[in-house]
Order: C-alpha cells, then structure tokens, then sequence
C-alpha cells in the first residue's frame, strides 16, 4: 500500500475517534471537543497531503481514487450529524443543513452504484466545484467545533454547495450513463 492510500486509510479509521470524542463532549470538559477539532483537522490535512502525495509522487490507484472520496464523505457526513445530535453544542447546523449534506452524498454513492452495475467500474470524477464544497464543509465543522459565532454564514454557504455540486454531479452522471447505454 502505498503513502496516499495509507493517509487516505488513516482518516477513515480516524472517523470513529471522531464521533467518540463528540460522544463523550458533556460541556464541562472542554478536552473532549478540542481533542475533536485536532483529529478533525488532522483528518483535513491528511485529504490535503494524500491528494498532493497522489498526484506529485505519481501514487494514483484505482483504489486510492475510491476511497478518498468515500473517506471525505464518511468524515464529513459523520460530523454534521454527530454535532447535530451533540445537545450540548449551542451552536449547530439546522437539521435541513444536515439533510441537504447527507443526502447529495447518498445521491452520488446511489449513483455510482449505478454506473458500476451499468458499465462494471466505478470511476469518481472530482471537479473544482466538488472540492470547493468539500473545503466549506470542512471549514464549516471547524467552525462548529470552535462555536464561531460566525458559522451560521458558513452553514448556508455550505448548503448552496452542496446543492449546486450535487446537480452538477447528477447532471454530468447522467449524461455519461446516457452515453453508455447508446453505445
């Protein structure tokens, strides 16, 4: 297995440390939710270094390009709903933040499945609006964990991204499945 891979692996493991560490979060020990924000981060920084490590050092695998993008879903999925769910939190996305998150990316696993039971590969196409809204994702939970009184913008900015790259990805897909199935 090659470093990528590993750091792309390392953040999916890292996702139940997370959810744990939001579980435990009463409150009135503040080590439970800044100890959450460190493997949150740790886990950005590792999507960022396993993408770079990928493309310069020539790392790229059929299985890498799989599960960074199931990785980023799993972490980010996993944290809007644990802070959600999380009463101690006074600062939280609104359940319909959640739902939009959540339910773009069952869209595209569902649509990947798809393709793959279609034409017998999966192959995830990220596009510069896609990461853009992974990043304002990302900055979003961070914001929720430091309970910024700011993240209400970010939550908003988010759920629009969300949406547009979800149509995009639901409109790009659906041409190209069209496309395979004249052929």
């Amino acid at each position: 297995m090659n470093l990528a891979n590993s750091l792309t692996l390392s953040r999916i493991l890292l996702v139940p440390v997370f959810i744990t560490l939001i579980a435990y979060y009463d409150g009135t020990n503040e080590f439970f939710r800044y100890a959450a924000l460190g493997v949150f981060s740790l886990c950005c920084l590792t999507d960022a270094i396993d993408g770079y490590v990928a493309r310069v050092f020539h790392q790229r695998t059929a299985i890498g390009t799989l599960l960074d993008p199931v990785a980023d879903k799993l972490l980010l999925v996993s944290a809007f709903i644990s802070i959600f769910l999380q009463g101690t939190f006074y600062l939280k996305p609104p359940i319909w933040v959640v739902i939009v998150i959540t339910s773009r990316d069952a869209l595209i696993i569902l649509g990947l499945l798809i393709l793959f039971f279609t034409t017998g590969k999966i192959t995830a196409m990220p596009n510069l609006l896609g990461k853009a809204t992974t990043v304002c994702q990302m900055l979003t939970v961070i914001l929720l964990l430091f309970q910024n009184s700011i993240v209400p913008i970010f939550w908003y900015l988010t759920a629009t991204l969300t949406i547009l790259s979800g149509a995009v990805y639901i409109i790009r897909e659906g041409r190209r499945l069209r496309e395979i199935t004249l052929s």
